[in-house]
């Protein structure tokens, strides 16, 4: 399957040099790779492999008892971690200590141990403990804090931690903060249990992160994501401020295959920085526009950083449902930050790229069946399908793409999968076995085509093969990071539920904010965006949504309003002071000032810090009503993120001072409440400034 490359794919070559790229990949905080010796790093590639294949094989076909599944899912994850990644700086690149050695057998032994009395523990974790289940417990819940913290850093598992002293030192605490006590071996047995670190927020890795993973990483291996930046482009590159515009298209689409902001910015950054650096923006601006756009990508469906897994197990609420509701809200982020970047532009005269150095439509369209692993997947969700199986045949689908691309075809090749993948479902036969058929007759299809054209080659095979080892061996590795989080968090997760400092917690958020819902919503921000700050997004999430959410929802707010709020928030503290993890990335990719392309990036990004107030405001946003409100709602907001450019770029037919911003940034706020007198009067504040402002800017050009 053949793309052309243009004049604008040369611009790649002169993207960031790779010692900045490696700078910003260290915030992602993913661990520090060792680099073994070939023998070595063979075995951990088929060790990953089979991890991987034994995640899919269980999900589909391969029935195990849940709770041993979900051992087996942190503590192999967790092996790997020790033998693959450094545990401290001092330590040679090249080693494995015998500290590693010890926990890797650590984790083994938990999860023999798990196995052996599995059918007992299950009766009697947390409440009778014997001498193994409390050793085990102790070597178990020490696995997963250095498992988080090789991956994650030191926060989550110093946070951990305190929540674990919580347990022990709350007899003694004044207040809310006092509970009777537990004994020390029931604690560590309830910790290392299905209410603690095999709960909900594992529940939802073990099921959907490895397949979601997978999925990315192949369809980034079958060219969809260079596909994606042509697209992005060929559409806005000539537009004034163009690579600007670039930065925010290509954010939304990486968002689609990465769930990382500092992923994101790494991925986009290299090549959208030093575009936007050459055509007049600063290096604060660049990285801020990049930094903003980037962690967007994680509120875009379907992936939205795995968020949406860890909110449907804790809702209850049908995934297709929760990322149809955050449609939306996501479409106003990126408006919001394109407007902003196109008034940032305009009054620094920034201009676009010459049309001759940008990728033809033509050829676009030519590719555009490149996308049928996003229509799998999409068409499945949406036909109502499990999450598994539409993630399991999406990711199928990348083959079929890789497939038809070493086979050298055109990609109109692709519409005979895109037809079988369709018309399977509706067959009456099983999902698995209709999409089986449809992936092996398109398959052979290709084959046939390719030899009938003199293209076939048995040298496809081992190319192929090669790709999907890679491939199988880079999803676990990405998956390691997500898998520790999410392990971690449950200790959190477990420790107010065991404790009853969750209730305690929403009484106090409930004391405090008293009737007022706007107060209890400015401190949900607040807790949301603090956890968030230095932290993966989804465990900010997970801990946030057992701490932040339930207040919420005993002020009336609806379940998803309240847990997309909260999710929201979490993700736009990657762009927040003082621990902006994606600007400081992006920085690191533009050569600009950390704490500057923070402050830039708040601002390119503003209307996030307002939107969120939506889904309680105006939840007909969320999906939550009719569709002549949602529209109404919806064009709303459109004018609202409007005004907010205005207000952050101070620009409006020209410069504007700040009784001006400040105007726009009432109406603004005004439009946000779906209420007919703020409504009304937002559009005429609104309309009085653009009436004064075009009337200004007249009279001064005659001037």
């Amino acid at each position: 399957m053949q793309t052309t490359r243009h004049g604008s794919d040369s611009v790649a070559g002169d993207a960031t040099a790779g010692g900045a790229v490696e700078q910003a990949s260290q915030y992602d905080s993913e661990g520090d790779d060792r680099r073994l010796g070939r023998t070595l790093t063979r075995l951990v590639v088929v060790a990953s492999c089979l991890y991987a294949l034994f995640h899919l094989a269980v999900l589909n076909f391969w029935a195990i008892d849940e709770w041993m599944y979900r051992v087996l899912h942190v503590n192999l994850g967790a092996i790997i971690a020790f033998v693959t990644l450094r545990g401290f700086r001092f330590e040679r690149i090249d080693r494995i200590y015998p500290w590693d050695i010890l926990l890797a057998l650590a984790a083994l032994g938990c999860t023999i141990y798990v196995g052996v009395n599995l059918d007992m523990l299950l009766m009697r974790a947390g409440v009778i403990t014997t001498p193994g289940d409390f050793a085990c417990g102790v070597i178990g819940t020490i696995v997963v804090l250095e498992f988080a913290r090789r991956t994650s850093g030191l926060i989550l598992p110093l946070i951990a931690l305190v929540f674990i002293s919580y347990i022990f030192l709350g007899p003694l605490l004044p207040g809310i903060l006092h509970h009777s006590g537990f004994q020390t071996a029931n604690a560590f047995s309830f910790l290392y249990s299905q209410d603690a670190i095999f709960g909900l927020t594992v529940a939802a890795s073990s099921r959907y992160i490895i397949i979601f993973v997978a999925f990315a990483v192949f369809l980034q291996a079958s060219g969809v994501g260079e596909y994606f930046m042509r697209v992005a482009m060929a559409c806005f590159g000539q537009m004034r401020g163009g690579p600007g515009k670039v930065s925010v298209f290509s954010g939304l689409f990486f968002g689609t295959i990465s769930g990382s902001a500092v992923a994101n910015v790494v991925a986009s950054g290299t090549f959208t920085i030093p575009l936007m650096r050459r055509l007049g923006y600063s290096k604060e601006d660049a990285g801020a526009i990049e930094a903003t756009s980037s962690s967007g990508g994680q509120l875009v469906p379907p992936v939205m950083g795995a968020g949406a897994f860890i909110m449907a197990e804790i809702t209850g609420i049908p995934y297709a449902e929760i990322i149809l509701a955050a449609a939306l809200p996501c479409l106003l982020f990126y408006a919001a930050v394109f407007v902003n970047v196109d008034k940032h532009a305009q009054r620094n005269a920034i201009h676009g790229m010459a049309r001759r150095d940008l990728p033809r439509f033509a050829s676009l369209r030519g590719d555009v069946f490149l996308l049928l692993p996003l229509y799998v997947l999409l068409y499945l969700l949406l036909t109502g399908y499990s999450i598994i199986a539409a993630g399991t045949w999406g990711l199928v689908s990348t083959v079929l793409v890789m497939l038809g691309r070493e086979l050298r075809l055109h990609s109109a090749v692709l519409v005979v999968p895109l037809v079988l993948y369709t018309v399977a479902p509706l067959s009456g036969v099983a999902v698995n076995m209709a999409s089986l058929f449809a992936s092996l007759v398109s398959a052979a299809v290709m084959v046939v085509a390719a030899v009938a054209t003199g293209r076939g080659s048995w040298r496809v095979a081992p190319v192929l093969a090669r790709t999907c080892v890679t491939g199988l061996s880079d999803t676990t590795r990405k998956s390691l990071q997500l898998i520790a989080v999410m392990a971690c968090a449950g200790i959190v997760v477990g420790v107010l539920g065991l404790t009853g400092l969750s209730g305690r917690f929403s009484s106090v958020l409930l004391d405090i904010a008293g009737e007022s819902t706007f107060v209890a919503f400015i401190l949900a921000m607040l807790i949301s965006i603090i956890l968030g700050m230095g932290m993966p997004t989804t465990a900010a999430y997970a801990i946030a949504a057992s701490v932040v959410a339930p207040a919420l929802q005993q002020m009336g707010v609806a379940p998803l309003a309240a847990h997309m709020f909260v999710f929201y928030c979490a993700v736009i503290s990657a762009i927040t002071p003082p621990v902006a993890i994606a600007a400081f990335a992006a920085s690191a990719l533009s050569g600009g000032k950390p704490w500057a392309t923070s402050v830039r990036a708040m601002r390119f990004g503003l209307a996030a810090f307002l939107l969120p107030y939506m889904f309680y405001t105006s939840p007909e946003i969320l999906l939550l009503g009719g569709w002549g409100g949602t529209l109404a709602v919806f064009a709303l907001a459109l004018v609202a993120v409007y005004l907010f450019a205005t207000a952050s770029e101070a620009y409006l037919f020209g410069p504007i001072g700040p009784v001006e911003r400040a105007i726009a940034l009432a109406a603004g706020v005004l439009l946000l409440t779906a209420n007919l007198a703020t409504d009304a009067a937002g559009l005429a504040l609104a309309a009085g400034l653009v009436v004064w402002c075009r009337h200004r800017a007249g009279a001064a050009r005659l001037a």
